[in-house]
């Protein structure tokens, strides 16, 4: 079968409409990074707020309650010693405080305490706004990822039930005191499963408090994690440099090798700190709660009993894989004091080369082999 000649016309008419389309494409382009006034801010965090604390499930600020706040400094009083006999001073120089205050928050407290921390932690990202100020592409961004960080805080404000922040990347305390529980959600959960308040609220305490412990006992651990988080956040701008185009498109595509490696890291790094906690948690909670058991049935039930709205949400925010970083980091810490006793396992607190990988806190005894051969 003979092969048909293009039509001359045809070819006209194409190279005609490649020619419209590159035309256009280019006007788009020179549209979208062209600067515009006002100026517009990579995260709205004003409407962050605004969004979140619609969401969050609390209509107006809770009146303060000084009974309370006197309860949570008796349950940091009373479980500090015995924190102290459990995990020693680590390698903080002598006299260091290593539990701060503990204190109740509510939902609405807990939204703007937590924006701050990532002002902080954004700022770096927001000096993307000198390199293409005020253009459409920022504008379009700043819709969509503050109504995300809204959303997100908001959601997770009806959820969370304590946090300890050790400010990475702040320069500063956000906060004189970074130890909190959320208070509605506590009491929220102890009505819903009938659950001792006080002794859940002492239980909770003991997970955040080991996280104080963890950063304020080890003070390289901040360092090194305020390390890796400058690699995932865009790179040297966290540096003062001031990248040209070329630089940030390089980083933003080939360069995010560099940064996923970051993240595995990271990973890594909280997978051992929340399973860490959640052993000593445990530990300290079988001896000292009459209740224990039961608290622990129902944090089991907890995680596993969540409606398919809930699971959707959990998937889509990657806050799926922070659940299971409980898990893994609990077990690995188990598989190493099996190993080798509480030796073995107080070795991952001698510096970040001790610090387990990701492929160690899924596998323990790869973990257990290095350290052995060492």
């Amino acid at each position: 079968m003979p092969i048909s000649q293009p039509d001359p016309t045809r070819r006209v008419g194409r190279a005609m409409a490649w020619g419209v389309a590159i035309g256009v494409g280019a006007v788009v382009l020179r549209e979208l990074v062209r600067p515009r006034e006002p100026a517009a801010q990579l995260i709205d965090w004003e409407r962050v707020e605004e969004i979140a604390l619609a969401r969050c499930g609390e209509a107006s600020e809770p009146t303060a309650d000084a009974g309370l706040q006197q309860t949570y400094q008796a349950i940091a009083a009373e479980l500090e010693p015995q924190l102290q006999e459990s995990l020693g001073p680590g390698t903080a120089p002598p006299g260091s405080r290593l539990y701060p205050g503990l204190q109740a928050a509510g939902r609405r407290q807990w939204v703007r305490f937590n924006i701050r921390i990532f002002r902080q932690m954004f700022e770096p990202l927001e000096r993307l706004q000198e390199l293409i100020p005020g253009s459409m592409i920022l504008s379009l961004g700043q819709k969509g990822v503050s109504r995300y960080l809204g959303l997100i805080l908001g959601l997770l404000a009806r959820r969370v039930l304590g946090q300890y922040d050790p400010a990475l990347l702040g320069r500063e305390p956000v906060e004189t005191s970074s130890l909190i529980l959320v208070e509605p959600n506590v009491q929220a959960w102890a009505k819903k499963d009938k659950l001792p308040v006080e002794e859940l609220r002492r239980w909770l305490a003991l997970h955040e408090m080991t996280h104080a412990w963890e950063f304020r006992a080890h003070p390289w651990l901040q360092t090194y994690l305020e390390g890796l988080l400058k690699q995932v956040l865009v790179g040297r701008l966290v540096d003062g440099h001031r990248p040209s185009r070329f630089e940030l498109i390089r980083t933003l595509t080939i360069g995010v090798g560099q940064q996923w490696k970051a993240i595995s890291k990271l990973q890594a790094a909280m997978s051992l700190l929340e399973g860490y906690s959640n052993l000593v948690m445990n530990e300290v909670g079988r001896r000292q709660l009459p209740h224990f058991a039961l608290l622990e049935g129902a944090y089991r039930r907890r995680q596993e009993e969540r409606t398919p709205l809930e699971k959707l949400f959990l998937r889509l925010t990657g806050l799926e894989m922070k659940m299971r970083q409980y898990v893994l980091g609990e077990r690995f810490c188990l598989a190493l004091r099996e190993a080798g006793g509480s030796e073995l396992l107080a070795r991952v607190w001698q510096g970040p080369e001790w610090l387990p990988t990701i492929a160690e806190i899924q596998r323990p005894q790869l973990y257990i082999e290095r350290a052995r051969t060492a």
